[in-house]
Formats: C-alpha cells, sequence, structure tokens
C-alpha cells in the first residue's frame, strides 16, 4: 500500500535578469525544489518570488489581493543549480517623510504596502526605520 507523500516544495518564481534568457518581455521560470522556501536565486535570474497568503495579506494591510500557495511533493518546473543571495539582497532601508519634505525622486509614497510585499513576498527583512518625519510639538498648536 502506497503511502501519500507531504506536498512540502514551496512552488516559486524567479525573472531571468541576466543570460540569453532575459531579453524577453517577462522571461522566469516557475519551479519548487529542495530548500526553495528559503530566500535564493539561480544563475541569470533574481531572488525568488513567493505567493502572498490573500488572507495574510488583508489582515497585515487591509487590502485585496494576494492568492494561496502551491506546494508539490516532488520537484516540479526546470531545476536548476542553487545561489545564495548576497547580503544585500536580503534586507532593505525603509525612509519615512512627511509627506510636504519628501524629495521630488521620492515619489508619493506606497505607505506600508511596498514593504510589506517585500516581506511577504521576497523573504527580505527591514534592516533599519530612518524616520525623517518633523516630531510634533506636545500639547502646542500642530
Amino acid at each position: 500500500m502506497k503511502t501519500k507523500q507531504a506536498k512540502t516544495l514551496e512552488v516559486h518564481n524567479h525573472a531571468f535578469i541576466s543570460g540569453p534568457r532575459s531579453r524577453f518581455s517577462g522571461a522566469s521560470v516557475t519551479h519548487s525544489h529542495e530548500g526553495g522556501s528559503i530566500p535564493h536565486k539561480h544563475s541569470n535570474t533574481g531572488p525568488g518570488s513567493y505567493v502572498i497568503d490573500k488572507d495574510q495579506w488583508f489582515q497585515a494591510t487591509g487590502l485585496r489581493g494576494g492568492g494561496r500557495k502551491k506546494y508539490t511533493a516532488k520537484p516540479s518546473g526546470e531545476q536548476m543549480p542553487r545561489v545564495e543571495l548576497e547580503e544585500w539582497q536580503k534586507s532593505f532601508k525603509v525612509i519615512i517623510y512627511d509627506r510636504g519634505d519628501m524629495p521630488a525622486s521620492a515619489g508619493e509614497g506606497p505607505g506600508a504596502a511596498l514593504p510589506l510585499r517585500l516581506v511577504m513576498e521576497c523573504g527580505m527583512t527591514i534592516s533599519e526605520i530612518d524616520d525623517r518625519t518633523t516630531p510634533k510639538a506636545e500639547g502646542g498648536a500642530q
């Protein structure tokens, strides 16, 4: 009698950012493999992109979006040698501005959704929060 094998390999995506496949718009690979749920990349690809569970996204942001994670029992899709991420690819700095003080090059800013997406979709961490907002005077006019 065969026993059902647990589906434990997370399906994820990598975009090709260099090499011959990078010249095609949207060139990517979707696959699963051992250690695939730990942030990584492959030769000629960027870091993995993971599905954000829509219930977790709504709970964290109050926004609709996301999907349902998929898992496989055996490796699926194109298999490629794993490449560890460099330290600078594992974390990012968040800079918070007052709306009027924001440099033109910074744009409008996405609020908390973008940093949360980088954490939930890419497995990155926030290395620093640089709060450049103007402190409000206590008890004074706002």
